[in-house]
C-alpha cells in the first residue's frame, strides 16, 4: 500500500517539476522577446519614412509641375487641380507631423 502511494507522489513530483520547467521557459522567452521590441517596428518605421520622406516630396514636385503647366496653359479645372495638389502635398509630406500633433504618436 505504501509503495503505490510513493509511486504516485514521485509521479506527481515529476509532473510538477516538468510543468514548472515549462512555465519558466515560457516566462523567460517572453521576457527576452519583449526586451527586443516588436519585430514589425523597423518595417513600419521604414514604410513611414518611405511614404512621408523623399518619395512623397518627389511625387509632390512632379504633381506641382504638372499642375503649373495646366494652370499656365489655361486648362479647364486647373485651379481646382492645383488646389488639390497643394492639399495632397501637405498631407503626404507632413503626415507624420499631423499624427504627432493629434495623438502624440
Amino acid at each position: 500500500m505504501n509503495l503505490g502511494r510513493s509511486v504516485r507522489l514521485r509521479t506527481l513530483f515529476r509532473r510538477s517539476l516538468l510543468m514548472f520547467a515549462v512555465l519558466a521557459i515560457f516566462l523567460f522567452t517572453s521576457r527576452v522577446a519583449h526586451a527586443q521590441g516588436s519585430p514589425f517596428d523597423n518595417g513600419f518605421t521604414a514604410l513611414q519614412t518611405l511614404f512621408t520622406g523623399t518619395i512623397a516630396k518627389v511625387a509632390s514636385l512632379i504633381a506641382i509641375v504638372i499642375g503649373g503647366y495646366q494652370f499656365a496653359h489655361g486648362e479647364p479645372g486647373a485651379k481646382r487641380a492645383l488646389a488639390g495638389v497643394a492639399a495632397g502635398t501637405g498631407i503626404a509630406v507632413l503626415a507624420a507631423n499631423v499624427l504627432t500633433w493629434l495623438w502624440g504618436v
